[in-house]
């Protein structure tokens, strides 16, 4: 089932407050690889690492408001989904309400991303033997944004918050 968008032009004198980080985010490129070793799915202390110090929240405005930054909060829903994947794996039957509402977050944040690079589609096949197309986006490159870029932001902003 699809829902609707809605395309609604918005203007700095909306909000008190601008609906992005205060910066250019330069463009990157990032290759997709198959397995990352990086980010093994019981690895919790890596996953956790995605994310900055206070959830990756900054201050902005004045009087100062707290803001979270959608890539880290899509991180963290991620990593609770993970979390709750790693537990089912290990036989919980246990329901977590948060995971539930994370795994829509980050459905929401990949549909609004539109990624619309092109990975070749092959025939793969499953543990079980069954076989069919599909797409593993291994070596194919993706326009991004430069989330270095938003996390030293991010970690700058925190870093004042003494002086806020």
């Amino acid at each position: 089932m699809f829902h609707n968008v809605y395309v609604v032009p918005l203007t700095r004198t909306d909000t008190p407050f601008t609906f992005e980080l205060p910066v250019a985010v330069e463009h990157a490129v990032l290759e997709f690889k198959d397995t990352d070793a990086h980010y093994d799915l019981f690895d919790d202390r890596s996953w956790a690492s995605l994310v900055p110090a206070h959830q990756g929240r900054v201050k902005l405005g004045s009087p100062p408001q707290e803001f979270d930054v959608g890539l880290f909060s899509d991180l963290a829903c991620l990593d609770t989904a993970r979390r709750a994947l790693t537990k089912m794996r290990d036989g919980s039957r246990e329901t977590s309400a948060e995971a539930e509402r994370c795994f829509g977050q980050v459905r929401q944040a990949i549909e609004c991303m539109a990624d619309v690079a092109l990975e070749p589609t092959v025939i793969g096949c499953d543990a079980g033997g069954a076989c069919g197309p599909g797409a593993s986006g291994d070596k194919v490159d993706h326009r991004c944004r430069n989330w270095e870029q938003v996390r030293n932001f991010v970690e700058e902003n925190q870093a004042a918050w003494g002086t806020v």
